[in-house]
């Protein structure tokens, strides 16, 4: 029974990702259809103001932070709109992390691209349409799309939205889809101009926090232990390679200690560490209580040169000083302003050094990120800006006052 049970389950994947293909290649020739007669769907009158389409599930941080944050403002300027997601974090963690069989997750794609074709068909019905990634952005074997081209024809005002490099997965794919919408949304001066090769209409969307859930520091004085404070998942915890012994060797004269915030201690064992698994009262009690925050990348690489770091802003929303590499940070963060960099293992020891025995510079520099994070982050000053992406209203182009 045990030898023919995964045997069975390999013929069942088969049929399922067949059932898959064949689903498929039929919306795909819906779809086609009705870009060739777009006139049969296209809507006089819209009915609403806006229509989204996340790239996954309601409590992730990149859905979160590049609209979901502001549907209270939505609210409260009387502004109507529809959200469409793929999936809720349970479904998605139980087929791409816990299944035992990929026979769900063909039937899952199969499902989600008939949902998102009919979905599609409704778009003329709506001032704006803003989709993250792609139309079907949970399939990997993609080059054509097939999708965002309908919803380009049904509505002239259509955005798509990258805050990494997610080119690197598809590029083909993600360049097409680029230069087929009417306008793209970017976080980062870099992202900016890759995509404005492709597309001439590319805004700068920054990162969006609610400060309300950060305490904001005002003691930066030098106590026995400084607590230095990293938070990130697994796959990032291979940043703190070369930081971990430079705080070890530290330590020697200087006792300090490291608050790590993350899922698993990622095998590091040092008398220097405080690991801790992510929860809301423990992550927000650490970051309050930590006296200077890091940010190391090894690698300088497409992905990072893309990204915005959630966890830097979060850093400055907390008013902590800020020692970081130079890529992933806010591009409005300005050296030895906001923040102060280091790349080489050597520049990480001389910037740790330098801040621990420099109270007034660890106050400088967490003051300063903290009225950046307010200025360009917060929620008030994001809504105003994503708001005129969305209507097509001069919204402001891309101004790096960073010089990092």
């Amino acid at each position: 029974m045990n030898r023919e049970t995964p045997f069975l389950l390999k013929q069942i994947e088969r049929l399922a990702y067949l059932f898959l293909l064949f689903s498929l290649a039929l919306g795909r020739l819906v779809a086609l259809f009705f870009t060739a007669f777009p006139f049969l769907l296209i809507r006089k009158k819209p009915k609403k103001d806006f229509l989204f389409f996340p790239y996954t599930h309601k409590d992730n941080t990149g859905v979160i932070t590049r609209f979901q944050i502001f549907l209270p403002l939505f609210d409260k300027d009387y502004f109507t709109y529809d959200i469409h997601y793929p999936c809720n974090m349970e479904y998605h963690d139980k087929i791409y992390f816990k299944s035992k069989s990929r026979a769900q997750e063909y039937f899952f794609l199969a499902r989600l691209f008939w949902k998102r074709l009919f979905q599609t068909m409704k778009a003329g019905n709506y001032r704006a349409v803003f989709f993250q990634r792609g139309m079907f952005p949970l399939y990997y074997d993609q080059f054509y799309p097939y999708l965002e081209k309908l919803i380009c024809l049904l509505n002239k005002n259509v955005i798509v939205d990258y805050f990494d490099a997610d080119y690197g997965h598809n590029k083909k794919l993600i360049d097409s889809i680029a230069k087929t919408t009417n306008k793209v949304s970017v976080v980062n001066d870099y992202l900016f101009s890759y995509f404005k090769l492709l597309n001439r209409n590319v805004y700068l969307n920054d990162l969006s926090l609610d400060l309300a859930a950060y305490t904001k520091k005002t003691d930066f004085s030098n106590y026995e232990k400084l607590n230095l404070f990293w938070t990130g998942n697994p796959i990032n915890a291979e940043n703190l390679i070369y930081i971990i012994p430079i705080l070890e060797k530290i330590n020697i004269k200087s006792p300090l200690k490291l608050s790590m915030v993350c899922r698993t201690s990622a095998g590091y064992n040092s008398p220097i560490l405080n690991h801790k698994i992510w929860e809301p009262n423990t992550f927000f009690e650490l970051l309050n209580s930590a006296d200077i925050a890091l940010y190391p990348i090894i690698k300088d690489d497409e992905f990072n040169k893309g990204k915005v770091a959630y966890k830097s802003l979060e850093y400055g929303a907390s008013a902590l000083p800020i020692i970081a590499s130079n890529i992933g940070l806010s591009p409005h963060f300005v050296a030895e302003e906001d923040v102060l960099i280091a790349n080489t293992p050597e520049e990480w020891e001389k910037q740790i050094i330098r801040l621990i025995n420099d109270e007034e510079l660890r106050k400088k520099l967490g003051t300063n990120a903290r009225i950046k994070t307010e200025k360009f982050h917060s929620v008030e000053s994001t809504y105003k800006n994503f708001l005129a992406i969305l209507l097509g209203e001069n919204p402001a182009p891309l101004k790096n006052k960073g010089s990092i």
